[in-house]
Protein backbone atom coordinates (compact mmCIF):
# COMPACT_ATOMS: atom_id res chain seq x y z
CA UNK A 1 0.00 0.00 0.00
CA UNK A 2 1.43 3.23 -1.09
CA UNK A 3 0.26 6.58 0.90
CA UNK A 4 -2.16 7.41 -2.17
CA UNK A 5 -4.04 4.32 -1.25
CA UNK A 6 -3.75 4.70 2.02
CA UNK A 7 -5.17 8.50 2.20
CA UNK A 8 -8.07 7.24 0.04
CA UNK A 9 -9.00 4.29 2.09
CA UNK A 10 -8.91 6.75 5.19
CA UNK A 11 -11.30 9.53 3.29
CA UNK A 12 -13.44 7.02 2.41
CA UNK A 13 -13.84 5.59 6.07
CA UNK A 14 -13.96 9.48 7.48
CA UNK A 15 -16.50 10.68 4.62
CA UNK A 16 -18.85 7.61 3.84
CA UNK A 17 -18.78 5.92 7.35
CA UNK A 18 -18.44 8.48 9.87
CA UNK A 19 -19.97 10.91 7.94
CA UNK A 20 -18.31 13.35 8.55
CA UNK A 21 -18.52 16.87 6.83
CA UNK A 22 -15.16 17.29 5.01
CA UNK A 23 -11.87 15.31 4.68
CA UNK A 24 -8.58 17.48 4.74
CA UNK A 25 -4.49 16.57 3.83
CA UNK A 26 -1.99 18.78 5.36
CA UNK A 27 -1.50 21.49 8.07
CA UNK A 28 -4.45 22.33 10.01
CA UNK A 29 -2.98 25.21 12.58
CA UNK A 30 -2.62 27.94 9.99
CA UNK A 31 -5.39 26.47 7.98
CA UNK A 32 -9.17 27.45 8.43
CA UNK A 33 -12.17 24.83 7.00
CA UNK A 34 -14.69 27.76 6.94
CA UNK A 35 -16.74 28.09 10.00
CA UNK A 36 -19.05 25.38 10.79
CA UNK A 37 -20.64 24.25 7.37
CA UNK A 38 -17.61 21.94 7.22
CA UNK A 39 -17.60 20.32 10.47
CA UNK A 40 -17.02 18.04 11.82
CA UNK A 41 -14.08 17.19 10.14
CA UNK A 42 -10.62 15.24 9.82
CA UNK A 43 -7.74 16.15 8.90
CA UNK A 44 -4.77 13.98 7.49
CA UNK A 45 -1.65 15.84 8.75
CA UNK A 46 2.38 15.32 6.44
CA UNK A 47 4.54 14.34 6.39
CA UNK A 48 3.83 10.52 6.23
CA UNK A 49 6.89 8.68 7.64
CA UNK A 50 8.21 5.52 6.15
CA UNK A 51 9.89 2.93 7.95
CA UNK A 52 11.68 0.64 5.22
CA UNK A 53 13.69 -1.41 7.41
CA UNK A 54 12.30 -1.69 10.59
CA UNK A 55 9.56 -4.48 9.56
CA UNK A 56 12.30 -6.57 7.10
CA UNK A 57 12.20 -6.93 3.28
CA UNK A 58 8.34 -7.43 2.96
CA UNK A 59 6.85 -5.05 4.88
CA UNK A 60 7.13 -1.25 5.66
CA UNK A 61 5.47 1.10 8.72
CA UNK A 62 3.61 4.27 7.73
CA UNK A 63 3.75 6.64 10.97
CA UNK A 64 1.04 9.53 10.52
CA UNK A 65 -1.33 11.77 12.78
CA UNK A 66 -4.82 12.58 12.00
CA UNK A 67 -6.77 15.47 13.73
CA UNK A 68 -10.57 14.61 13.86
CA UNK A 69 -11.87 18.06 14.83
CA UNK A 70 -15.40 19.89 15.45
CA UNK A 71 -16.33 23.71 16.04
CA UNK A 72 -17.45 24.38 20.03
CA UNK A 73 -19.16 27.56 21.35
CA UNK A 74 -16.27 30.33 22.02
CA UNK A 75 -15.61 30.98 25.28
CA UNK A 76 -17.54 28.11 26.42
CA UNK A 77 -15.32 25.35 28.34
CA UNK A 78 -18.38 23.11 29.08
CA UNK A 79 -19.21 22.92 25.29
CA UNK A 80 -15.81 22.33 24.56
CA UNK A 81 -15.64 19.04 26.72
CA UNK A 82 -19.00 17.80 25.30
CA UNK A 83 -17.81 18.15 21.51
CA UNK A 84 -14.32 16.55 22.29
CA UNK A 85 -16.00 13.80 24.18
CA UNK A 86 -18.05 13.36 21.01
CA UNK A 87 -15.31 13.51 18.63
CA UNK A 88 -14.07 10.61 20.58
CA UNK A 89 -16.46 8.57 20.06
CA UNK A 90 -15.89 9.19 16.34
CA UNK A 91 -12.33 8.14 16.84
CA UNK A 92 -13.45 4.75 18.57
CA UNK A 93 -15.50 4.06 15.17
CA UNK A 94 -12.82 5.18 12.98
CA UNK A 95 -10.25 3.08 14.65
CA UNK A 96 -12.81 -0.12 14.29
CA UNK A 97 -12.98 0.51 10.20
CA UNK A 98 -9.81 0.75 10.03
CA UNK A 99 -8.93 -2.02 11.56
CA UNK A 100 -11.80 -3.93 9.80
CA UNK A 101 -11.63 -2.43 6.36
CA UNK A 102 -7.61 -1.93 5.87
CA UNK A 103 -5.38 -4.84 4.56
CA UNK A 104 -2.69 -3.61 7.28
CA UNK A 105 -2.67 -3.79 10.80
CA UNK A 106 -1.93 -1.38 13.32
CA UNK A 107 1.58 -1.20 15.22
CA UNK A 108 1.11 -1.16 18.98
CA UNK A 109 -2.29 0.97 20.71
CA UNK A 110 -2.83 4.28 18.65
CA UNK A 111 -2.39 7.45 21.22
CA UNK A 112 -4.56 10.43 21.11
CA UNK A 113 -4.92 13.71 22.85
CA UNK A 114 -7.40 16.45 23.16
CA UNK A 115 -6.89 19.49 21.77
CA UNK A 116 -9.02 22.73 21.48
CA UNK A 117 -8.60 26.13 19.45
CA UNK A 118 -6.53 23.91 17.34
CA UNK A 119 -6.48 25.81 13.98
CA UNK A 120 -7.71 29.14 12.28
CA UNK A 121 -11.47 28.01 13.05
CA UNK A 122 -11.12 27.70 17.07
CA UNK A 123 -11.79 24.04 16.47
CA UNK A 124 -11.65 21.22 19.10
CA UNK A 125 -11.00 17.89 18.67
CA UNK A 126 -9.02 14.74 19.41
CA UNK A 127 -5.22 14.47 17.22
CA UNK A 128 -4.49 10.60 16.84
CA UNK A 129 -1.04 9.54 16.03
CA UNK A 130 -1.32 6.31 13.79
CA UNK A 131 1.82 3.52 12.56
CA UNK A 132 0.73 0.80 10.54
CA UNK A 133 2.39 -1.73 9.08
CA UNK A 134 1.67 -3.06 5.68
CA UNK A 135 3.31 -4.34 2.72
CA UNK A 136 5.95 -3.23 0.34
CA UNK A 137 6.26 -3.20 -3.56
CA UNK A 138 7.90 -6.17 -5.29
CA UNK A 139 10.03 -6.20 -7.91
CA UNK A 140 10.67 -10.00 -7.61
CA UNK A 141 9.51 -12.14 -10.47
CA UNK A 142 7.40 -14.16 -7.84
CA UNK A 143 5.50 -11.61 -6.79
CA UNK A 144 4.12 -9.94 -10.16
CA UNK A 145 0.98 -11.64 -9.52
CA UNK A 146 1.10 -10.03 -6.06
CA UNK A 147 1.84 -6.05 -6.31
CA UNK A 148 3.11 -6.57 -2.64
CA UNK A 149 5.79 -9.34 -0.85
Amino acid sequence: MNINQLIEKIKSIVLEKLEFKAFYIGNTWDNAAGKGDKYPCAWMEFPVMIDYKSQGKHSKQLSFSMDFLTLPKLDDTQDEIDKISDIEEYVDQFLQYLKKDIDFSLVDLPVGISIKSFNADNACGIRLDLKVNTGRFCLDPICYTNTTC
